[in-house]
């Protein structure tokens, strides 16, 4: 008798497991979307043209002559640590000391106007950097 109730209650056991397991299926990102980066946790910004992924000099501390110009590349990583490219606006703090050339991209230009110290800050959906002591000479 008792095996009966085993032998009967095996495919009861099985269904009710098949069927939980298909929602968790369901529910369950696909696993190429683990492999993909996530939402933007920073920015960071080097001096010169740094490929995606790649790292690069720090752009703090950057000194220009005036009318001279300087490359700064901006990317993005998320709480992994996972590149993300990203089009950020840049903007200066002194305009009349520094100009940023576009003000919208992952590459900019900047170039040296007038003699003083500057912050540059590239921001990206809500996501800010400010690149400190820009000197100016």
């Amino acid at each position: 008798m008792r095996y009966i109730i085993i032998i009967l209650a095996f495919p009861l056991f099985f269904l009710s497991f098949y069927a939980c397991s298909e929602n968790l299926r369901r529910t369950a990102p696909p696993i190429e979307d683990v492999l993909h980066a996530g939402p933007l946790a920073t920015i960071l910004v080097y001096a010169g043209n740094v490929a995606l992924g790649q790292s690069g000099p720090s752009a703090e501390g950057l000194k220009l002559d005036i009318g001279g110009t300087a490359v700064l590349s901006a990317q993005g990583r998320d709480v992994n640590n996972r590149p993300i490219k990203i089009t950020p606006v840049w903007t200066a703090s002194k305009p009349e000391l520094i100009s940023v050339t576009p003000s919208v991209g992952d590459i900019v230009a900047v170039k040296g106007l007038r003699e003083g110290t500057a912050e540059i800050v590239a921001e990206y959906n809500g996501v800010k950097k400010t690149v400190n002591y820009i000197f100016i000479k």
